[in-house]
């Protein structure tokens, strides 16, 4: 008799156990809405490597282009208003959205406001890189994080999302002479 009742006593404590874990759990989950609700404004600066009717891809995330995001120019000292259609593969750009970003990869986001950047350092930066992109005939590229710039050169890490090989390339500002993987 006492088995009996310690194995009662046993089951009512795993019951009342995993009913307060299946309460928690209910409990837990408006505050992981909340926080999302509450995540500020973000902003990914980097170079537009895929331009596509939709989207445009920036460093490893996709962001949605639609109508009402606000497009600009920022040339350093002033800030004008620009359009969609002026977006081109190889731009220097900065773009501010709200998280949170799909978990995919490429991650993928909501663009809010774009600013192209046209400032000297930066034009320069997207020649160079169109340069790249255009000799290459690389449509699907992927910026492996932040280009990397030392005296007048910019390397990167990159994916070729059509073959799916990472290399390393090197860019020269000045003359856009290129290397791939140190060849």
């Amino acid at each position: 008799m006492k088995k009996l009742t310690v194995l009662m006593a046993s089951f009512l404590l795993l019951a009342a156990c995993s009913n307060d874990q299946a309460a928690q759990t209910e409990t837990e989950e408006p505050k992981k809405e909340e926080v999302a609700a509450e995540q500020k404004e973000m902003t990914e600066e980097g170079f537009i490597t895929q331009v596509t009717e939709s989207q445009i891809l920036v460093n490893n995330i996709y962001f949605t282009i639609n109508d009402k995001v606000a497009v600009q120019s920022d040339n350093g000292t002033e800030t004008s208003d620009s359009k969609i259609s002026d977006i081109r593969t190889g731009m220097k750009v900065s773009v501010d959205y709200q998280g949170p970003l799909a978990e995919k990869f490429p991650m993928e986001g909501e663009a809010e406001t774009l600013t192209i950047l046209t400032d000297e350092e930066s034009t320069k930066r997207s020649e160079a890189l169109q340069v790249f992109i255009n000799k290459e005939q690389l449509s699907s590229l992927l910026m492996m994080g932040q280009p990397i710039v030392r005296d007048n050169e910019i390397g990167f890490l990159f994916s070729n999302m059509e073959t799916g090989d990472v290399s390393e390339v090197r860019i020269d500002l000045d003359t856009h002479e290129y290397t791939i993987g140190g060849k």
